[in-house]
């Protein structure tokens, strides 16, 4: 017996569960972007828009961030995030077809800013130093590093291990590389399923003088000036000395005694000073006398004072009496 082909299409209607006619409305609630790849911090909107009737979407917002938005309308809703956390990790929009409520979902999937740096933050110039990249990204994410120089590669080999919370993976890139002027570039492509997102940052050393090798300049004090002719002048004045007191007369007659007694004493003492002279004048210096000196030739001259005194004395107690002396 032939089965009619129209009972055959109206059977197998029959025989389709309503979920696959749930799936087929759902198909009628558009979200954009699909699978967001967004920055910690940043602000995303995600639209929810349905092309059934009466339509009206709205968003099931499940957060515990205040300032989280819907902006709804008859055909779409906007979800507006300002600032987006890791607590913000799905939402669900919800639609009227006909007379059925239907649903879906988007997920969000984070990652942190991108950061480079330098160990240590000063280098040498020409020195090597460590030089690393780093950015944690969703669990589901995977990610590509590079650390370039005027776009030129230098170290790609990323290692990422997952976090104590499970949350996030910690992904990074590293190496030694020698310090110069030149600004160093670190390259992050982001990517879940289809979704991919790349994102750079730069770094400029603030390089560190060397230190110098060459030892220390002393300082060195200015030459010595000549003395002036005033100085000299100074120096050269003979030292006054007090002149001898008047002697008594006791102490006047041994003077004389002892003047006559060593005559020849006194004319060695004139001979060597004399003799003194002449060499010094042969040598083309200015002897100064000194004190001594003075004292001697003072004193050979109140000898030959007392002596010619005591002669004189003498000579008119010999004459007689009676007798003038001559005038």
């Amino acid at each position: 017996m032939e089965v009619p082909q129209g009972f055959f299409v109206l059977l197998m209607a029959l025989l389709t569960p309503p979920e696959d006619s749930a799936v087929s409305a759902s198909s009628a609630i558009l979200i954009t972007p699909e699978k967001p790849l967004v920055q910690l911090g940043s602000s995303l909107n995600i639209n929810c828009s349905v092309s059934c009737s009466p339509g009206k979407p709205r968003w099931d917002i499940v957060t515990d961030s205040t300032s989280v938005s819907p902006d709804n309308h008859d055909q779409y809703s906007i979800l507006k995030i300002p600032n987006v956390t890791v607590d913000d990790a799905s939402f669900t929009c919800k639609a009227t077809c006909g007379q059925k409520t239907q649903t879906a979902a988007v997920k969000l999937y984070h990652f942190s800013a991108l950061s480079i740096t330098a160990d240590p933050e000063e280098p040498v110039p020409g020195q090597q130093f460590l030089l690393k990249c780093r950015v944690d990204v969703h669990r589901e994410m995977t990610a590509e590093l590079k650390l370039k120089r005027e776009e030129t590669v230098m170290i790609e080999q990323t290692l990422c291990k997952d976090s104590e919370d499970f949350q996030s993976r910690h992904c990074e890139v590293s190496g030694l590389t020698e310090a110069t002027q030149l600004p160093y570039q670190c390259e992050a492509t982001l990517r879940r399923e289809s979704s991919q997102h790349t994102q750079t940052a730069e770094l400029q050393l603030q390089l560190k003088e060397p230190l110098s090798t060459k030892p220390p300049i002393k300082a060195t004090s200015p030459p010595a000036e000549p003395p002036s002719t005033a100085a000299l002048n100074t120096e050269r004045v003979p030292v006054q000395t007090e002149r001898p007191h008047p002697q008594s007369t006791a102490a006047f007659k041994e003077s004389a005694a002892v003047s006559e007694t060593s005559p020849v004493k006194a004319t060695s003492s004139t001979a060597a000073g004399a003799e003194t002279e002449a060499q010094s004048s042969k040598s083309g210096q200015t002897v100064m006398v000194s004190v001594p000196v003075i004292l001697v030739i003072v004193g050979i001259l109140a000898a030959l004072t007392g002596l010619f005194c005591f002669w004189k004395k003498r000579e008119s107690q010999e004459k007689p009496e009676g007798e003038m002396p001559p005038p």
